[in-house]
């Protein structure tokens, strides 16, 4: 059941692989976050399709285990309109500028990545965060 009061997590395609492949590390733990409701989780079509043909090459086994991520409902799935992707266009690395269009078309209080170095915001939200300084911050009793 999710919350109302749920801070918006957007997360990079790096983080939800991480998070199928292991069952103990931060990402796993932020995705779980999403799943019980404690934030609400977001992605965007690029995600889908970078995770699935990544999975498939690296550990195609992994494969149904993603599927019932996606098929879980608690990842909202975002495809960034043209309007965020010209605001974004000079705010992340140019493959990484339709991420951060759906993260700010979603009105994400955060992106959760391992590649912070490829975005540079000058709007904030959303702050960009790796998923352990996702799990320190809520530890500390912040929210994301």
């Amino acid at each position: 059941m999710k919350r109302s009061s749920a801070r918006k997590v957007f997360f990079d395609s790096d983080v939800i692989i991480a998070g199928t492949f292991s069952k103990t590390g931060a990402s796993h733990i932020v995705l779980q976050l999403a799943e019980i409701g404690i934030v609400h989780g977001h992605i965007s079509d690029q995600v889908v399709e970078e995770c699935t043909r990544n999975i498939r090459k690296q550990l195609p086994a992994a494969l149904p285990l993603f599927q019932s991520i996606l098929d879980a409902s608690f990842l909202t799935v975002v495809i960034p309109a043209d309007e965020y992707l010209m605001r974004a266009r000079d705010q992340a690395d140019d493959k990484d500028v339709p991420i951060l269009a759906a993260a700010l078309q979603a009105q994400a209080d955060v992106l959760v990545t391992f590649n912070t170095k490829d975005y540079f915001p000058h709007e904030s939200p959303p702050t960009i965060l790796t998923p352990r300084d996702v799990l320190k911050t809520i530890g500390k009793g912040r929210y994301p």
